[in-house]
């Protein structure tokens, strides 16, 4: 059986800057000295505190979401990001914390909607990627498909990165070898057998140490061969990738 394994994708959270006209604010002194000082839990209190005051209609509500997710609570990200929405409803970084937070918070149909949205406006390698994660972890295979397709029309940069676990395992790899390995695991569910290998072979021919498709291909070539090899599927972790890339 393929392994069936993502290669997760989460929002890098960089706080804004602070706007100079508030600096005099004590709650934004200290925001600034926890950003400073790399204390995100006192710099998501501060922001709490001063949003109270000032109201949520402001730049500091994309902050707090933002801040959120680099800690992992996605309850309270999603939160600040809907009610920001509210306002600037066409923002591109909003939007994807929003689809990140659902993809999260286990509701794959409502965040595949914000990604598609959000890869017809952007036509971004990494939106692709995050929207054929999404359809492949539902079982949308003709989707998944039609995504790796305009996927494929992309441009790349050597710089377009991502970071995956397997087993206790963790590697980097190119962006377009992971969009790859998920083609091909739509293909084999689909039993197009002959396209999926040829595709796990192009993740490989971009990164020869892409541990994820080269298991893949191994496990492809076991049951090939009668040997009936299992890959086991494997968990994915939280971790820095810049899905909210700045170009």
């Amino acid at each position: 059986m393929i392994a069936v394994a993502f290669i997760s994708i989460t929002a890098t959270a960089q706080p804004k800057k602070t706007i100079a006209p508030v600096k005099s604010n004590p709650h934004l002194k200290v925001f600034n000295l926890a950003i400073a000082s790399g204390d995100a839990t006192a710099a998501t209190t501060a922001l709490n505190y001063y949003l109270s005051e000032q109201g949520s209609n402001s730049i500091y509500g994309d902050t707090l979401a933002m801040l959120y997710m680099q800690q992992g609570s996605f309850p309270q990200c999603y939160y600040w990001a809907e009610k920001r929405l509210q306002s600037k409803p066409d923002d591109n970084t909003l939007l994807e914390l929003k689809g990140i937070c659902l993809d999260k918070l286990n509701q794959p149909k409502e965040a595949i909607d914000i990604f598609e949205k959000l890869f017809k406006k952007t036509q971004s390698p990494y939106h692709a990627y995050k929207l054929m994660e999404l359809q492949y972890g539902i079982k949308r295979l003709a989707e998944c498909l039609a995504t790796a397709q305009a996927a494929e029309k992309l441009t790349y940069k050597p710089d377009f990165l991502m970071t995956y676990n397997v087993g206790q395992q963790t590697g980097r790899t190119y962006l377009q070898a992971g969009v790859y390995n998920i083609h091909a695991l739509a293909l084999y569910d689909l039993d197009k057998k002959a396209e999926a290998k040829t595709y796990f072979e192009k993740a490989l021919a971009l990164d020869s140490t892409f541990a994820l498709a080269k298991q893949n291909l191994e496990a492809m070539q076991s049951i090939e061969n009668g040997g009936g090899k299992n890959v086991q599927p494997v968990n994915n972790v939280p971790v820095a990738s810049p899905a909210i890339k700045q170009n």
